[in-house]
């Protein structure tokens, strides 16, 4: 099991759901915002994330996306307050997206710190510039 795949199931807790697709979703996230260095806002997630997950596991694009979508929605409602503090580092009402968990998490399983606490310290991470290590 990855580590994205235990992040998602330390969430989502043990079950028959399939993280794979979802999990792969986040490692690809985390390589585009931190080894490539693209610019949060510049990655488009059904072109960048969804087509690549789709390729890597053999699957159509459309339900590569439904169960990507699905997989957010369900890790945004097993959070509650104490995860949201834990993986974002605040308290909110909803998400945007499902496909803002991607972020959540792919911040998360990179740094082991919420995305809020991360981009307090090194806001440029938003433009794709990683100026130090987090400590």
């Amino acid at each position: 099991m990855t580590n994205e795949e235990n992040l998602i199931r330390c969430i989502i807790g043990p079950g028959r759901h399939e993280v794979q697709t979802f999990a792969c979703a986040v490692k690809i996230t985390m390589y585009l915002l931190f080894h490539e260095k693209t610019a949060q806002d510049d990655i488009v997630v059904t072109r960048d994330v969804y087509s690549r997950v789709a390729e890597q596991l053999g699957k159509g694009e459309r339900t590569v996306s439904r169960q990507i979508q699905r997989m957010g929605n369900l890790c945004w409602e097993h959070l509650g307050t104490e995860g949201q503090k834990t993986y974002t580092g605040r308290e909110m009402k909803d998400i945007h997206a499902p496909s803002d968990m991607l972020f959540y998490l792919a911040y998360y399983s990179y740094f082991g710190k919420p995305y809020y606490e991360v981009l307090e310290k090194q806001p440029g991470l938003l433009f794709g510039k990683i100026e130090e290590e987090i400590s």
